[in-house]
């Protein structure tokens, strides 16, 4: 069995980014859940609408 040497910056780097992916995860209470039609029809009305849309991110700094 062939052995790999990983240097441990990039191991730091490996972790970084699992353990920022598994945090986005976490802190997501919708993670897992669908839309409702209702929700999907909305979506696409105002997508077609052309309507200004902000990004969430964007909101949370704004109010947090």
């Amino acid at each position: 069995m062939a052995t790999i040497t990983i240097p441990k910056k990039l191991n730091k780097e490996v972790k970084t980014f699992i353990v920022q992916a598994v945090h986005e995860v976490l802190n997501d209470p919708d993670f897992g859940l669908e839309l409702t039609a209702q929700a999907k029809k909305k979506l696409r009305q105002v997508s077609a609408s052309g309507q200004k849309t902000v990004l969430f991110s964007e909101i949370k700094k704004k109010h947090y």
